[in-house]
């Protein structure tokens, strides 16, 4: 099994509102793509930052998440909100 976590560190300007649609269209991709086993978005107001993890049974299924055109259609929201981003994937 693949982890994939990512943290993202949210613009000063983005709105609860931007990060609950950014938390909401990420979690629906649950279903939609195929490959993806498990995901779950936090929102950390106090420290600016949401957090994602995702599961995948293999590297050629993250990889195929990361290309699934539902996945890139929320990339264009997620690049419009954040400042930065970190992801740690490994085997568990």
């Amino acid at each position: 099994m693949i982890k994939h976590i990512v943290i993202w560190t949210m613009k000063e300007e983005a709105t609860l509102e931007q990060k609950t649609e950014m938390k909401n269209r990420l979690e629906a991709l649950d279903g939609k793509v195929s490959e993806l086993r498990k995901i779950e978005v936090g929102i950390d107001d106090d420290s600016g930052t949401i957090s994602l993890t995702s599961e995948f049974d293999s590297i050629d299924d993250l990889n195929a998440y990361q290309e699934h055109p539902d996945h890139q259609a929320v990339v264009g929201l997620v690049r419009t909100l954040v400042c930065s981003r970190i992801a740690c994937d490994y085997t568990a």
